[in-house]
């Protein structure tokens, strides 16, 4: 499976989706003009990929700043993740930020608390 990379802008992300390792990697600040056209590419990779999931999958964040907008995506794209441990998928996600930045130590353990799956917060 080709990866899927998205270079970063000012506005949006770097996006570096292997499927071939299973790991994803999503970074930079988030706040494209339109969060569904930007992210929807990510979304049609992650429908094949769930087909043939490698065993286990990495979803790994080293956000900066994203907006309300992108929180939904966020959360979205770990729920569709979620359904592969049904089917015997180990799905990690790992939240990585400064250790000062408060706001996205705070943001990372919100969403933790909704999506309940292995989430780690790592701060460097």
């Amino acid at each position: 499976m080709e990866p899927l990379i998205i270079e970063a802008t000012a506005e949006c992300p770097s996006i570096n989706i292997d499927g071939d390792s299973g790991v994803f990697l999503i970074s930079g600040k988030s706040y494209p003009e339109n969060v569904n056209d930007f992210y929807k590419p990510l979304f049609d990779y992650m429908e094949i990929y769930k087909k043939t999931p490698k065993p286990k999958t990495i979803l790994e964040f080293r956000w900066i700043y994203y907006n309300t907008a992108t929180s939904k995506i966020i959360i979205r794209l770990i729920s569709s993740l979620k359904h592969l441990t049904a089917t015997g998928t180990e799905v990690e996600i790992k939240w990585r930020c400064r250790k000062d930045d408060e706001l996205m130590i705070e943001k990372g353990e919100e969403i933790k608390n909704v999506v309940g799956m292995n989430f780690t917060i790592e701060c460097f």
